[in-house]
């Protein structure tokens, strides 16, 4: 019988190197975070509807084919099982519109993408810190 993880980090993001990049942070700066990947919104439905785990966060990037962030956000808001899991939006963008539209949608945070692995690995222990991350085993 095979062992599933209580509860795991999602992330939705269809650039490959972003989610290399994810990966490699979440596993030297968080590594008891069990991570779960899409590629782009309609996916990351797909694979919650499919899991035998529960999100204790899910990240968002705000462009993405099929289903953007701003659509699946506002679809997980919507359901009973995601209105009040932690959702944040992580993009390139830096656009002051499409900041508020998240927060309209419900999004908890906001981050533009790191530019370098140092600034990647911040963010993921202030992630940590802020959702107890720790707690996500």
């Amino acid at each position: 019988m095979k062992n599933f993880p209580v509860r795991s980090v999602f992330i939705a993001d269809d650039d490959e190197d972003d989610r290399m990049l994810l990966r490699y942070s979440f596993a030297k700066y968080s590594p008891e975070c069990h991570l779960l990947f899409a590629e782009d919104g309609l996916a990351l439905l797909d694979a919650l509807s499919e899991s035998k785990t529960e999100p204790c966060l899910i990240i968002l990037d705000l462009n993405m084919p099929r289903i953007n962030g701003l659509e699946a956000l506002q679809l997980l808001r919507h359901s009973p099982l995601y209105a009040n899991k932690p959702i944040v939006i992580l993009t390139t963008s830096n656009d002051t519109v499409d900041r508020q539209h998240a927060f309209a949608l419900g999004a908890n945070e906001f981050l533009t993408k790191p530019l370098t692995m140092d600034l990647m690995g911040r963010m993921v222990l202030q992630l940590r810190k802020t959702w107890q991350l720790d707690q996500c085993i």
